[in-house]
């Protein structure tokens, strides 16, 4: 069963991952994988930010800059320990690894369903954002949509393991803001990079994607295209795929780091 409690776990490799959930989510979008992970060797250590980080029906406000402190303290924890430590993000989390690794040397980077869009204006009820901002006064919280998953047996395991009943459309006007202030430091991003996205996500703009990938300043860089799942790619129909395709590329990361001494 998924768990949303943070957890860090020891490895036998010398090599650490942080990762990292998405808006409104929290640790059981990560848990899967980091499993596995962990099952290779590699430590392992997941988080849930400020505003996410305590049961509540309703999602409470919290913003990008929170989000961040958070994530940039864990990382540097883990890099006091560990020769290397890699960053994995989902969707927002794909953001706050971006902006991590523009001001730190995160060795690898894996985007998984990177939140640069949102597919459709009515998914979080926001319609045009201008129309969800004038009214965020007014209407602070919607109820909370049904897990954007294929796979059924894992959208009823979702539901069971998140803590949130509502989505925070103060936090999601921050996350917004933080697309806008990732999208002008890409270029500064260098560290090997692998992006994941499902062409059906029901949330973010598949072309986000396609974005990240031309305009991030990497060398090294690979693109993977699944076929059958939806936004949450950790635990969907092609989750296998997804560890597998992460921990390949993690990998290929370390033998060319070291070919290149």
């Amino acid at each position: 069963m998924l768990s949303n409690e943070p957890v860090f776990r020891d490895g036998a490799r010398g090599e650490a991952c942080l990762l990292l959930h998405g808006l409104g989510g929290g640790s059981f979008e990560m848990s899967l994988l980091a499993e596995h992970l962990h099952h290779l060797g590699y430590a392992v250590q997941t988080v849930n930010y400020p505003g996410h980080d305590r049961p509540s029906a309703i999602m409470p406000a919290s913003r990008w800059e929170q989000w961040y402190t958070h994530v940039e303290q864990a990382w540097l924890s883990l890099r006091r320990r560990y020769p290397r430590v890699s960053v994995i993000g989902f969707s927002t989390g794909s953001l706050l690894g971006l902006h991590l690794a523009a001001r730190h040397p995160v060795d690898t980077l894996v985007a998984l369903s990177p939140f640069l869009a949102v597919r459709h204006q009515w998914y979080y009820v926001l319609r045009p954002e201008a129309y969800l901002f004038s009214i965020g006064h007014l209407l602070p919280f919607v109820p909370k949509m049904s897990a954007p998953l294929k796979d059924r047996e894992m959208a009823r395991q979702v539901s069971n393991a998140t803590w949130f009943r509502t989505f925070s459309l103060a936090s999601a006007r921050s996350a917004v803001a933080l697309i806008a202030e990732v999208k002008r430091e890409l270029r500064n991003v260098h560290c090997p990079i692998l992006v994941m996205q499902s062409p059906h996500d029901r949330v973010v703009d598949p072309n986000g994607a396609e974005y990240l990938f031309r305009e991030v300043g990497a060398r090294i860089k690979k693109m993977h295209w699944l076929r059958r799942s939806d936004h949450i790619i950790t635990l969907d129909l092609e989750r296998d795929e997804v560890f597998e395709r992460v921990a390949s590329f993690l990998h290929a990361c370390v033998d060319a780091g070291e070919a290149a001494v």
